[in-house]
């Protein structure tokens, strides 16, 4: 039996979640990069990025609570 296959035998709809959290991080680590390297706003972020002005609000109250 493959890997896959054991795996969803093993844990339904768990390949699927991994894959979503794994496209959240990589939504988060744009938003991150535009924010800190590029400057953008809010709202420029949330385009370039597509993704909720309330995610990249998220994002940058997370920054400031780590400063």
């Amino acid at each position: 039996m493959g890997l896959i296959r054991t795996i969803k035998k093993v844990a339904p709809g768990g390949l699927e979640k991994g894959e979503e959290v794994g496209q959240e991080e990589q939504k988060k680590k744009l938003v991150l990069s535009l924010i800190t390297q590029l400057g953008m706003s809010d709202e420029q972020a949330s385009e370039v990025a597509q993704v909720s002005i309330s995610f990249v609000k998220d994002i940058r109250a997370e920054l400031t609570a780590k400063k």
